[in-house]
């Protein structure tokens, strides 16, 4: 059995026509969900990219590995697809992003483009400080046509072209994208396209009152320069990142395509994710870096030629998927991997040895303690080290406008929900100990790199120090 796996960037599993959404035009990912274990209720560890694609690569949480923020990435020193699967005998190439450390090993057998993260983003080092992120602006002006071939046209272009001649199996083929990330740039026939979809009168939730955010998420509101989204920046935000998911969803049909006219497609799993969604102005939050479901609720979807399809409403983790992929290979995974196996929900729709929930964590940029989330049963529970938690119904409440945690301290029901959310949460980490940590290591690399104490420089040119932060290495 042979791999494929494709991670886009900031795909909200909302943002697909089989999730119900009133814009996207997804019919390749709706071919592909029709095919697959397509699992509803998947979370990112992290609502940001180099933590979340650690998380991904190597099973762990990010806690665990100290991989923080876009300053922190994975440099291989933990076990991680490439290099576990190497030992195994099983050959792991990349295409496209990683956002790994420009100076690691991972055990690819081959990697094109591999999109590693050059330089730190230094307002990871300056959490405490309540300022808008250098250049935050630039992100709304930046929305518009392409010229040429985007980035993932030539990505896409080299995936085709190694599948047009494979090496002999067993191989694993990562495909690491960029779309639907910012500045969403698109072409002129799509952003017409959607223009004439997209709405003069914009979904309810991107406009005022917001009434779902505490101090934390102001402070992330502020760092991202949330108040230059008038309506009109929203709704060209809309164009542009619903044109650029039809991108993304054209890529990976040519991808299927590319299997199907090969034979592969009877020998190779597919696996689809995205390392974490788009928040889309709603909440009056952009980007990603918070808990809501535009920004933590991801796509994935995993065709197994010899599973029949089904959909499963479990909570499960990007971290899940490396063990799931040793399961496929018939191969033990690594001790220290906090993600589990998914093969048993796959087959019967239910694993009674499974954890019941999903974890993810923040401690990066904009935000100057730790954020925490449990998605346990249709309730969310947040914690925060800086403020109250947060508890939301999913079902009641699926726009999660209502935060229920004052209410839980009278009704004795919701106060066993914050109890059953928060024994989970504890079950994963100690969230002062590891805000405490994440801080920690952030003030040693802002005095390592020699920068000012004011947040003056967006990065650090061409230089990323190799990270002190594995626990727990390899070897």
């Amino acid at each position: 059995m042979n791999i494929i796996t494709i991670m886009s960037d900031e795909h909200s599993w909302q943002a697909m026509a089989n999730a119900g959404s009133a814009y996207a035009l997804t019919p390749n990912l709706d071919r592909l969900a029709s095919l697959s274990q397509d699992f509803t209720n998947a979370y990112t560890s992290c609502p940001v990219c180099a933590p979340a694609r650690a998380s991904w690569f190597t099973g762990q949480y990010v806690c665990n590995l100290g991989t923080w923020d876009n300053s922190t990435p994975y440099d291989g020193g933990v076990y991680g697809i490439g290099s576990w699967m190497k030992e195994h005998d099983i050959a792991v190439h990349h295409i496209g992003k990683t956002h790994f450390h420009p100076d690691g090993d991972y055990g690819f057998a081959s990697a094109l483009a591999p999109g590693y993260l050059e330089s730190p983003d230094l307002g990871c080092y300056y959490r405490d400080d309540n300022v808008r992120r250098l250049g935050a602006e630039r992100r709304f002006q930046r929305i518009g046509i392409k010229k040429g071939p985007s980035h993932d046209d030539e990505l896409v272009a080299m995936a085709l072209r190694w599948l047009d001649d494979p090496p002999s199996g067993p191989w694993v083929l990562d495909i690491g994208l960029l779309d639907p990330h910012f500045p969403f740039y698109v072409t002129q026939e799509h952003w017409d396209q959607f223009s004439a979809i997209i709405p003069e009168h914009l979904p309810d939730g991107v406009l005022p009152p917001f009434t779902s955010l505490n101090g934390p998420l102001q402070s992330l509101r502020t760092y991202f320069a949330a108040e230059l989204a008038d309506e009109e920046t929203t709704r060209r935000a809309f164009i542009g990142y619903f044109a650029a998911v039809k991108e993304l969803d054209e890529h990976i049909g040519q991808i299927l395509d590319k299997l199907e006219e090969k034979g592969l497609i009877d020998d190779t799993v597919v696996i689809y994710t995205s390392d974490h969604g788009e928040q889309l102005g709603y909440h009056g939050m952009w980007w990603k870096c918070c808990m809501f479901e535009q920004s933590a609720h991801i796509p994935l979807m995993i065709r197994h030629p010899r599973i029949p399809a089904r959909k499963i409403e479990a909570p499960v983790s990007i971290a899940d998927i490396f063990p799931t992929m040793c399961g496929i290979m018939g191969i033990d995974c690594p001790e220290d991997c906090d993600g589990q196996t998914l093969l048993a929900l796959m087959k019967d729709g239910q694993d009674a040895s499974r954890r019941d929930y999903a974890f993810s964590e923040y401690n990066a940029h904009g935000l100057s303690g730790g954020m925490y989330m449990i998605r346990w049963n249709h309730y969310k529970y947040v914690f925060y080290t800086e403020a109250e938690p947060q508890l939301f119904d999913l079902v009641a409440d699926p726009s999660e406008d209502h935060d229920l945690y004052e209410a839980s301290m009278t009704d004795p029901q919701l106060g066993k929900v914050v109890e059953e959310c928060h024994w989970r949460l504890l079950e994963c980490c100690d969230p002062f100990e590891v805000n405490r940590r994440s801080k920690d290591f952030q003030a040693r690399m802002k005095k390592r790199l020699g920068l000012p104490e004011s947040y003056t420089l967006e990065r650090s040119v061409g230089y990323v120090p190799h990270p002190e932060y594995v626990k727990r290495r390899r070897g």
